[in-house]
């Protein structure tokens, strides 16, 4: 099955500040989530990888209350030239942890180590 990647890139996703408010969410593309979570956007961007020229990173916090309450920070990468997304858990932290959430990323932490 092919899914296709979102482009182009819309920059109106874009955290600019860890206080700032975002929407929020019922589901993000390739996170499981369940009743009460929920998914705040925080970045989205053209990020070049080896061999994947073409890739598209979405970041994600997401607030699970499940088992406690815990925010995953989820960056998703997409491609045209791939038929997959992949999900790379970036960050756990324990509560409701949006505004930490938001600095991390803002710090630029949320790129590193991405593969395809």
């Amino acid at each position: 099955m092919h899914i296709p990647a979102a482009f182009p890139v819309s920059l109106s996703n874009v955290v600019t500040s860890p206080e700032e408010d975002q929407p929020t969410l019922a589901i993000a593309p390739g996170i499981v989530t369940g009743p009460g979570d929920s998914v705040h956007p925080l970045r989205e961007e053209r990020t070049p990888l080896p061999g994947v020229s073409d890739c598209v990173a979405r970041t994600y916090a997401v607030v699970h209350r499940r088992h406690g309450v815990h925010t995953h920070i989820y960056t998703v990468l997409e491609s045209r030239h791939h038929q997959r997304r992949v999900v790379h858990l970036r960050q756990v932290l324990a509560g409701e942890q949006l505004v930490a959430a938001r600095a991390w990323v803002l710090a630029g932490r949320h790129l590193r180590r991405l593969s395809f």
